[in-house]
């Protein structure tokens, strides 16, 4: 499954699906930060909690004040954001592979285990 995605300039407020998005991306982050030991993987799932959670306060400050250095200020919020969610999303897609890797791994332990179990 390929997660890259590759987007047009977003609209500024946020549209609510996008706004949702991003709200569901934050959770799904706490998800894995409460539940995770790996020390890096929790160091990048902390700033990208922190990335989107800065971004979705800059919408709300924008739909409150709704000016042009606002609109600059959550443009370039979203930019950055969104490249740390890439480089997220690569470190976990690696973590993913390893794990396949793993998983082959212990299968082909599994198997020869099973054929010689006296060893």
């Amino acid at each position: 499954m390929d997660w890259r995605i590759t987007l047009a300039t977003p609209t500024i407020p946020l549209s609510p699906d996008v706004r949702a998005s991003y709200e569901a991306v934050y959770a799904e982050n706490q998800t894995a930060i409460d539940s995770t030991n790996d020390f890096e993987l929790l160091k990048s799932l902390n700033a990208s909690q922190l990335d989107v959670g800065n971004l979705l306060q800059a919408d709300d400050q924008y739909r409150i004040h709704a000016d042009d250095a606002q609109f600059q200020s959550i443009l370039t919020q979203i930019n950055m954001t969104n490249a740390g969610l890439k480089a997220l999303q690569t470190k976990i897609s690696g973590i993913a592979g390893g794990i396949s890797t793993f998983g082959a791994v212990v299968g082909a332990i599994n198997q020869v285990l099973s054929l010689a179990p006296g060893l």
